[in-house]
């Protein structure tokens, strides 16, 4: 049986950094295209970045957060 104390179970949050990553590699190719052809779509860019990375985010449990940023702070204060 699952857990009900959890807010969002494994499948939820498995779907979240799925989707998050495959909008951040459009984001890659809509950066190539934009770099390539002249095209200004900066403003989408800039959408999909955002709820990429939320959509990341929430797929994140806290002790993947907590390395990352202490990685990030590591990486910063060298």
């Amino acid at each position: 049986m699952y857990h009900q104390g959890n807010i969002m179970n494994n499948d939820i949050k498995g779907m979240c950094l799925f989707l998050g990553l495959i909008g951040i590699g459009y984001v890659a190719l809509l950066i190539l295209f934009a770099l390539f052809t002249g095209v200004k779509i900066i403003k989408s860019i800039i959408f999909i970045t955002i709820l990429s990375s939320t959509l990341i985010s929430l797929g994140l449990t806290h002790q993947v957060k907590g390395r990352l940023f202490s990685y990030a702070k590591s990486l910063l204060s060298k």
